[in-house]
């Protein structure tokens, strides 16, 4: 057959056993080149959405510092002001203004504005009652002895009582104790009072007041 008689070829045969061994050498230098060939790599990311992002670790607080150490920062140093330089005093003699015989001095009067003085209070005095000023004996007498009295011969203590006004004069009269006997009662009162005179009572300030007195008289028909 034809195909057999053209690979029995001698020059074919060299032909293809060099197209041959030509091809296995590109084979071989390709597979060399592709198993040293290096590269990066591309970065696959991985995110995986159950991945938990720990917290940052809180710092600790610093520590608070102590009373002194308070009041020493808030402590503020204020220099002292500057003072100017002392200057001694001059001694000045000022003098007043000249006086004319024509000049008229004005005197304007000054008042304190201040609280008012509490009032004083007076003097403290012990209260007297009404004192007879001229001698009670004078008061009544044997001229004095009702006429009635006298023929009845009735005689008797009584017991009077007087309001003593500012004037020292007796304005009222009372028998707090009777003799029994009417003309005698009504002779009492009738003579004292028309005679009788009196310092008047005093309060405890001193003042004038209307006071009482009280006294007795023993009425005996004279011998």
């Amino acid at each position: 057959m034809s195909y057999v008689d053209q690979v029995q070829d001698p020059r074919r045969r060299a032909t293809a056993i060099a197209s041959v061994a030509a091809v296995h050498a590109a084979i071989a230098i390709g597979l060399v080149a592709g198993l040293t060939v290096t590269g990066v790599a591309p970065q696959i990311d991985t995110w995986d959405p159950f991945e938990l992002t720990p917290d940052p670790i809180p710092k600790a607080p610093p520590p608070e510092p102590s009373p002194a150490q308070a009041a020493q920062e808030s402590l503020v140093v204020v220099p002292p002001p500057l003072l100017p330089p002392h200057r001694p005093m001059e001694n000045t003699v000022v003098n007043p203004p000249a006086v004319s015989a024509d000049t008229t001095l004005v005197i304007v009067e000054t008042s304190v504005v201040g609280p008012t003085p509490a009032p004083l209070e007076p003097a403290l005095f012990k209260p007297t009652k009404p004192r007879p000023s001229n001698n009670p004996l004078h008061w009544l007498s044997n001229d004095d002895y009702p006429a009635r009295a006298l023929r009845t011969e009735a005689e008797g203590v009584a017991a009077y009582r007087l309001i003593v006004g500012t004037t020292g004069r007796a304005s009222a009269c009372e028998i707090t104790r009777s003799t029994g006997n009417r003309w005698l009662d009504d002779a009492t009162c009738k003579f004292i009072i028309r005679r009788a005179r009196f310092e008047p009572a005093t309060d405890q300030t001193g003042a004038k007041i209307i006071g009482s007195y009280a006294g007795t008289v023993n009425w005996q028909i004279p011998d």
